[in-house]
């Protein structure tokens, strides 16, 4: 399971069994902070809306109590957006290690975080401008891609819907002939319901039939596996990542090391929980959390099992 996506699992698989069984909780490896509900673009499948946002002091607050054992993995909303955010990390860089979701409108510190994942759904600049709502924003965003790639591990997520899914093929091609120093380009699915962006059973089934063997060639390894562990039944990609066997009696051995900062400053267990609006304090499984883990994930919790039937 070791991987330059994922951070510390095989550590945190070892570390979660021995605190189980000494009866104690695991470090915890990694805190997801949603920094801000705001954002600067207006991207037309977007569901996310609102206008808190974390403050500084909240912020150092969080890195001073987590910062030297985790990764502070920043996401939004979109983080540019925070005026103090940037250089903050930029001055704390040496203390804490920092991931960074965004959409690069505005250049990453990319000098300042140990990886970015940036978001682009399109090859096609004037269908992405138009899509995010911002003129300009594509060549922007492609250029900050392409320097920040230089300095730190760049992933570049995609978003597919029932409008795009047809040239996730051209755009992997695309990704990999002009954006060739990425570490991974990942794949995720709309998950609202807007029938213009949401799978139907026959996009789902032209999707697997037809384009998910010529997206294959496309892509690098790293990048198959984590399209084969996100995306292999046409149930997933309609109703987002579902996982009906993950069963409701069990724990998430995986939020035992992890944490959630809401922009309000509230602190809970589960990202993927979190963003379903389900707001958890336990390491209880729930019935959301179906939606949530892809393959890997769910690899982890089966991993800690086996550790701690030995």
């Amino acid at each position: 399971m070791s991987s330059l996506y994922w951070d510390d699992f095989q550590r945190r698989t070892i570390e979660t069994a021995g605190a189980i069984k000494s009866k104690t909780l695991p470090p915890v490896r990694r805190v997801a902070v949603f920094i801000t509900d705001r954002c600067n673009f207006k991207c037309s499948y977007c569901n996310h809306n609102g206008k808190e946002t974390l403050s500084e002091q909240q912020f150092q607050n969080i890195c001073e109590k987590y910062g030297s054992t985790a990764i502070i993995h920043i996401t939004g909303g979109e983080p540019s957006v925070v005026p103090w955010l940037y250089p903050f990390l930029e001055s704390e860089k040496n203390k804490y290690r920092f991931n960074l979701n965004t959409n690069a409108y505005i250049t990453p510190p990319y000098n300042a975080v140990r990886r970015l994942k940036i978001s682009l759904d399109s090859c096609y600049p004037g269908e992405w401008n138009k899509l995010v709502g911002v003129p300009g924003a594509w060549n922007r965003v492609v250029e900050n891609i392409k320097e920040s790639s230089k300095y730190t591990i760049v992933s570049v997520t995609c978003v597919l819907t029932r409008e795009n899914y047809i040239d996730a093929p051209k755009f992997a091609l695309w990704t990999k002939e002009n954006l060739p120093d990425i570490y991974a380009l990942f794949f995720s699915t709309y998950k609202g319901n807007n029938p213009k962006f949401k799978f139907t059973k026959n996009s789902a089934s032209t999707f697997f039939s037809t384009v998910l063997p010529t997206l294959k060639k496309q892509l690098g390894s790293e990048s198959l596996n984590l399209l084969e562990e996100t995306l292999d039944e046409k149930i997933r990609i309609m109703e987002g990542i579902r996982f009906p066997e993950n069963t409701t009696n069990k724990l998430c051995y995986l939020s035992m090391s992890e944490r959630v900062i809401s922009p309000t400053g509230q602190e809970y267990t589960c990202s993927h929980l979190y963003r379903d609006k389900v707001y958890s304090n336990t390491f209880q499984k729930h019935p959301k959390c179906s939606y949530g883990c892809n393959r890997r994930l769910v690899k982890f919790n089966e991993e800690v099992e086996k550790l701690l039937e030995e």
